[in-house]
């Protein structure tokens, strides 16, 4: 009886210690990302949803040129660019959910 105690608090320890180490390696992850894989704070995403269609419009506020791709489940679109003052749209049919944008594609 004692035995198997041990043996559960041994394996609730190493399922609490793992969490930690992923929830820390996750969080380093996070935060260890180059500038270059960020969102750009200057360009504005606006994402509309219809009963046929979805759009995606990237506007660039930014100094600099930036490119995206819109990702969505099944195929990501292609890879746009897009010069300052200027704003790119993707359009696609309903059923491959928006999931967010991927920066600097290019």
């Amino acid at each position: 009886m004692i035995l198997r105690g041990i043996r559960r608090g041994a394996a609730t320890l190493s399922a609490a210690a793992l969490l930690t180490i992923a929830a820390a390696a996750q969080a380093g992850a996070a935060s260890a990302a180059p500038a270059s894989v960020r969102a750009a704070s200057c360009a504005r995403v606006t994402h509309t949803s219809g009963y046929i269609t979805q759009t995606v419009k990237v506007t660039n506020h930014c100094r600099y040129t930036i490119s995206f791709s819109v990702r969505r489940v099944g195929p990501d679109s292609p890879c746009y660019i897009v010069r300052p003052g200027y704003y790119r749209s993707y359009k696609w049919s309903n059923g491959l959910n928006y999931q967010g944008i991927r920066w600097n594609c290019s």
